[in-house]
């Protein structure tokens, strides 16, 4: 009989064969499977002996999630919206404006799952956002990501030693920040250039003509030379910073654990 853990198994089968878009979908199906009729709490079932990584998930659901958002990350695999629009309809369901997953509702650990599934969301819709050049909704992304943790202190104070779920949600936060803070420090500098140029403030989702060309690198590592901007953020209509609401709402945690995933989260080039 099919469940969530045998899906899980093809998925893994069909990733070491190299079959990433056969894996993809089985873990799509893993998913929706628990969250439709199993327990969505349920442990992994682990072989006695075998080590896995600390920030390893012990549920279930959550190890499925993790690869699940993974392959979305994954540069080299590229998955997007247009081409897994099934998957990426599941991945948005778990926007943390989005409602839809009652089951993960009544127990207390079912929403610490689905806050976890909230904010690795935000971080994956983020970078989906960034890959085509969105960067206003990236940053808005990001900053729902922030807020869902700001109000769960589970995934923010972590006791010495903790592991699984709560370890690797905490992790990703660390790369929501890290973005978030550089689409911020950009639009600043790229406020500058055109406030002195043109002597205007540029707004957000304002698409800006840039004086001098700027260079990036895309999710490839392929550079891209670009004359526009299309700002991120508002201006403090006191201070003039680059929308402060954005720089005060991220995350003030320090860095503990360095990564240890099989796909990481990808950072922003500093020069986007």
């Amino acid at each position: 009989m099919t469940n969530g853990y045998s899906l899980f198994q093809s998925a893994e089968m069909h990733y070491y064969q190299g079959k990433t878009a056969s894996a993809f979908s089985y873990y799509r199906k893993s998913i929706k499977k628990i969250l439709k009729n199993e327990s969505p709490t349920a442990k992994m079932p682990v072989p006695r002996g075998m080590r896995v990584p600390d920030d390893m998930p012990q549920e279930l659901l959550g190890m499925v999630w993790r690869n699940f958002v993974g392959f979305f990350r994954d540069p080299q695999m590229n998955f997007t919206e247009e081409n897994s629009p099934e998957a990426y309809k599941l991945l948005n369901s778990f926007r943390p404006s989005s409602k839809g997953h009652p089951r993960l509702e009544q127990t207390e650990r079912g929403k610490i799952l689905l806050k976890g599934m909230q904010i690795t969301a935000a971080l994956t819709l983020g970078l989906l956002a960034w890959d085509k050049g969105d960067r206003a909704t990236a940053a808005k992304r990001y900053r729902e990501g922030i807020e869902v943790a700001n109000a769960h202190q589970a995934f923010l104070n972590l006791p010495f030693g903790t592991k699984g779920w709560e370890l690797y949600v905490y992790q990703d936060l660390q790369d929501v920040k890290g973005n978030l803070g550089t689409i911020v420090e950009n639009d600043e500098i790229n406020a500058e250039i055109v406030k002195e140029a043109s002597g205007e403030e540029p707004k957000r989702k304002e698409v800006v003509d840039l004086p001098l060309p700027q260079v990036r690198l895309d999710k490839t590592g392929a550079v891209i030379v670009e004359d526009t901007v299309k700002f991120a953020t508002n201006a403090c209509a006191k201070c003039g910073r680059r929308d402060v609401k954005l720089l005060t709402a991220i995350v003030n945690v320090k860095e503990r654990i360095g990564r240890n995933t099989r796909l990481p989260a990808r950072k922003l080039d500093r020069k986007s």
